[in-house]
């Protein structure tokens, strides 16, 4: 059983994350992609609530029966850092775990905390963000590799140009996010006036 990891402030979730997921399950042949809204992450202060983030999360991805939505890093107390979830995983019995990240990330590795015990415990699906050089981010994964011995691959499809500080921005100024975000997410957000200049 091979396990996709997607995590992420999903502050809100949208249409890019979406992408993220579907070409991994599609390239890579994931059984389960595991989507993990983060708590307290250390590099994000969140702008909602971590109800609002796990019930927006939840709604995306209601339709695919092969996404699952996990609160297992909202209720961890203090920061949550990936290693600490991919333990837990492995714990669980999970084998084959396989984390996946844009190229933006993906060049950020060595600052993530315990780099090396994160390479053990997993390997990673890397999709080429709007704007990165395909060559380039080879050889970051090459020098991962040789550095901390971190397998990954580069997949086929290219990230989509949005993220979530885009959508709030959009929303703030009165913009349409049709698009930018899943239907059932646009209506949730709407109906409980999230990001809406007096909410943040």
């Amino acid at each position: 059983m091979t396990l996709g990891i997607l995590g992420g402030t999903f502050d809100p979730i949208h249409q890019g994350h979406l992408v993220i997921a579907r070409a991994a399950l599609d390239e890579l042949a994931l059984d389960r992609v595991l989507f993990l809204p983060d708590g307290d992450p250390p590099h994000k202060q969140p702008n909602v609530s971590k109800q609002d983030r796990l019930i927006m999360t939840q709604l995306a991805c209601a339709d695919e029966p092969r996404y699952r939505v996990s609160d297992m890093e909202l209720r961890r107390r203090g920061r949550t850092y990936t290693v600490d979830t991919l333990v837990e995983l492995t714990a669980r019995g999970e084998k084959d775990l396989v984390y996946l990240v844009g190229s933006d990330t993906l060049a950020l590795f060595p600052t993530w905390r315990t780099a090396h015990r994160v390479a053990q415990l997993c390997r990673m699906a890397v999709v080429l963000r709007p704007g990165d050089d395909r060559a380039q981010v080879a050889r970051v994964q090459q020098l991962l590799l040789a550095d901390y011995g971190l397998e990954s691959r580069l997949l086929h499809t290219v990230g989509l140009d949005i993220s979530s500080s885009m959508v709030r921005q959009a929303i703030t100024q009165g913009q349409a996010i049709d698009g930018l975000v899943p239907a059932p997410v646009a209506a949730y957000i709407a109906q409980n006036g999230l990001y809406t200049s007096g909410s943040l």
